[in-house]
């Protein structure tokens, strides 16, 4: 069968569509991919660019070992802001789940049980994830004094073969 000029039109509006449609819901989702920034391929995204501007840098902890330190020795409460259910698959010994795409719903009971002065990291899948970048802003932003984000996130973690926590199968 071969394809007419009409059916190559008809293929060519309805690709089109899609990919509008696709970048629309990417810009107004929560958990969106950065479409732009300074990229290094063994890194992830270097500098990404978020809807407000670069993410901050200079609340990243970049040392593995500094992190592993401070589970080891719960020096901070640990965030994890990946989805629950990869949360749930593993996760940094004793963090919490606390996912970027649940905020909203869970940022009142977090806020009624957790000092603002409590010591925070958090942490997301790797370099290029930054929802742990803007759970930590957010927090920051309600007066949270002590935020900090592991930038190598959870596959960093694993990479070094640190101690993973699983929870049980129900």
């Amino acid at each position: 069968m071969k394809m007419t000029g009409k059916d190559f039109k008809g293929v060519v509006i309805l690709v089109s569509a899609a990919v509008i449609t696709g970048l629309v819901f990417n810009y107004f989702s929560p958990s969106g991919i950065m479409l732009s920034g300074k990229w290094d391929p063994s890194q992830g995204v270097v500098d990404p660019v978020s809807r407000t501007g670069s993410l901050d840098s200079s609340i990243e902890i970049n040392n593995p070992e500094i992190v592993k330190n401070i589970v080891e020795k719960k020096l901070r409460l640990v965030l994890d802001a990946r989805p629950e259910f990869i949360y749930n698959q593993g996760h940094l010994p004793s963090a919490m789940s606390f996912p970027l795409v649940d905020f909203d719903e869970r940022i009142a009971g977090f806020m009624h049980s957790v000092d603002r002065k409590q010591p925070i990291l958090v942490y997301c899948s790797g370099p290029e994830c930054t929802d742990s970048h803007t759970v930590a802003e957010r927090l920051i932003h309600l007066g949270y004094e002590n935020v900090r984000v592991f930038s190598g996130g959870f596959r960093q973690w694993q990479d070094r073969g640190y101690e993973i926590q699983e929870n049980e199968k129900e």
